[in-house]
């Protein structure tokens, strides 16, 4: 198998998706709920299928579950473009529920659990350019990779690959433990992607402008920190500048997987040499057009 310009590694796993609740139910009640949607997923699924959408050559670096499930979650994907562990444990299921405030995700231990960092790194192959990407995502909910992120990162680092890390939120949620270690691995990646509210935190700052600056301040002249400020809004500082993409309001709906989404489209676009605002742009651009879709669209047609 041919290595290709981008590789994608992290959490594979059910999605359920309900909605759209507008008070949450009391206990012991049942709720009827308006919508579902079950599909492939997790941070690392939701970016590799939607490069799929693209016709971006890339390799997913995933583990599954040995049961029903896990069969079913791995035909989902490119075989092409996979490289599975298989782990002898239930296929983890996030189940998400839209509210009109927000949104919950409950996710089963699972596969998620029992995934190694040994077997993702015994998966990675050297890069074949300068211009080759490796995503670290949906690491939040893997113990073992969590565990093993520096050793990732060094790896990659080693191997040729330009590092991109997009962590989420874990689970315990942010302390000064948590902040620490997520303050070095930033440090050790080339493009950092966060969401505002996780950078406040991070930062120990209320508003998410000096939240930017502060950690942009801390980045070495090279990297990248992209920061998704809602569903409207990208902001991307490299080398004291800052680009800015905007787009139209998204009313309710689907929203799971948006900022995964827009990780395929801005990687896509920087590995096309289109510069940092064209990136963060295309990204908000398909993202939006996936969310916006049933099924899910991810370029841009015209009647």
């Amino acid at each position: 198998m041919a290595t290709p310009p981008l590789l994608v590694l992290g959490n594979v796993n059910l999605e359920l998706i309900l909605g759209t609740l507008s008070e949450w139910p009391e206990f012991e009640s049942e709720t009827i709920m308006s919508t579902s949607n079950l599909r492939a997923g997790g941070a690392a699924g939701n970016t590799a299928l939607a490069l799929a959408g693209l016709s971006v050559e890339h390799r997913l670096i995933a583990a599954i579950g040995n049961d029903e499930l896990g069969k079913w979650l791995k035909g989902e994907f490119q075989p092409s473009t996979t490289s599975w562990t298989v782990v002898p444990a239930n296929t983890s299921v996030s189940v998400s529920i839209l509210h009109d405030k927000g949104r919950v995700f409950l996710t089963s231990q699972g596969h998620l659990n029992a995934a190694t960092v040994d077997a993702m790194l015994d998966a990675i192959p050297p890069a074949t350019s300068r211009s080759s990407f490796a995503l670290l995502t949906g690491a939040n909910l893997m113990p073992s990779i969590t565990a093993g992120m520096s050793q990732l990162l060094t790896m990659l680092s080693t191997m040729g690959w330009t590092t991109v890390l997009d962590y989420g939120r874990p689970p315990e949620g942010w302390n000064e433990d948590t902040i620490s270690v997520y303050r070095n691995w930033a440090r050790a990646s080339d493009v950092v992607i966060v969401l505002e509210d996780d950078l406040r935190i991070i930062m120990h700052k209320t508003d998410t402008d000096e939240a930017q600056t502060a950690l942009a301040s801390t980045l070495a002249s090279h990297q990248i920190l992209v920061v998704l400020r809602g569903l409207e809004r990208v902001d991307a500082v490299n080398q004291g500048k800052t680009a800015t993409a905007t787009c139209e309001k998204i009313e309710g709906g689907d929203t799971v997987g948006f900022g995964d989404i827009f990780n395929a489209g801005f990687l896509n676009s920087l590995m096309a040499g289109e510069g940092l605002q064209m990136a963060i742009e295309s990204g908000l651009t398909v993202a939006r057009i996936a969310v916006t879709t049933s099924p899910r669209l991810y370029g841009v047609f015209v009647d």
